[in-house]
C-alpha cells in the first residue's frame, strides 16, 4: 500500500462501479502478462478469467466498504490500463514492489504520464498462486487483513478505483488496485 497527496481539478462523476463494470464487460481487455504463451484473441478463456477476477475483486472491495459504512468506489476507466500494466509487471517480480529501480513510485509516474489528476492516490498489489473460483475472496481477505492495504480500501476520500489482473498461465495471478479521489 502506498499513498501520495497532490492537488487536482474538479471532475465529473461516472456511473457506480458495479453499473460501470457491467456495462463495460465487453469493452474491457485485461492486460496479458509478457510470460503468457500465444496470442490472446477475443473470447479467449484467459481474458474472460482475468475480466471476471477484476470485476469480482471490485464487487468484494465495495462490499467491504459498504460493511464499514462507506460509499462504493466507481470504476476508474482513466486508470484501468495503469492498473493492468502494474499487475502485469508484477508477474515475474521476485517480490511485489511499488517502486522502480530508481526508488520512484511507479504508479505515481504512470498517473503523471497519463495526465490523470488527483488529490490523493494509492495502490495495493497482491499475488496469489492458486487461481481458482475463490481467488478473489482470498485476495480481498488478505488485503483487508493488512492494516496498510485495508487503509486504502477503506479510505473515505477515495471515490474511484481501477483493478487490473494479470496471469502467467501457470496458476499465478497478480492484482493491482489504483485508488484516487
Amino acid at each position: 500500500m502506498f499513498r501520495l497527496s497532490l492537488t487536482s481539478l474538479s471532475r465529473s462523476l461516472a456511473a457506480t462501479a458495479v453499473t460501470g463494470a457491467l456495462s463495460l464487460t465487453f469493452a474491457w481487455q485485461p492486460a496479458a502478462a509478457t510470460t503468457q504463451v500465444g496470442l490472446q484473441l477475443p473470447g479467449d478463456p484467459a481474458i474472460g478469467m482475468l475480466l471476471s477476477a477484476e470485476q469480482a475483486l471490485l464487487v468484494l472491495t465495495n462490499a467491504d466498504r459498504a460493511a464499514n459504512g462507506l460509499a462504493p468506489l466507481e470504476l476508474d476507466l482513466d486508470t484501468l490500463q495503469i492498473a493492468r500494466e502494474r499487475a502485469a509487471t508484477q508477474i515475474d517480480a521476485p517480490s511485489l514492489s511499488h517502486y522502480n529501480a530508481n526508488g520512484d513510485l511507479v504508479f505515481v509516474k504512470l498517473l503523471a504520464s497519463a495526465q490523470v489528476r488527483y488529490e490523493l492516490a494509492g495502490e495495493n498489489l497482491a499475488r496469489a498462486y492458486d487461481n481458482d473460483a475463490a481467488v478473489t475472496q482470498r485476495v480481498e481477505q488478505a488485503l483487508m487483513g493488512s492494516p496498510t492495504h485495508r487503509k486504502n480500501i477503506l479510505e473515505h476520500t477515495f471515490t474511484r478505483v481501477a483493478i487490473g489482473a494479470a496471469s502467467d498461465g501457470t496458476g499465478q495471478i497478480t492484482f493491482a488496485e489504483v485508488y484516487r479521489n
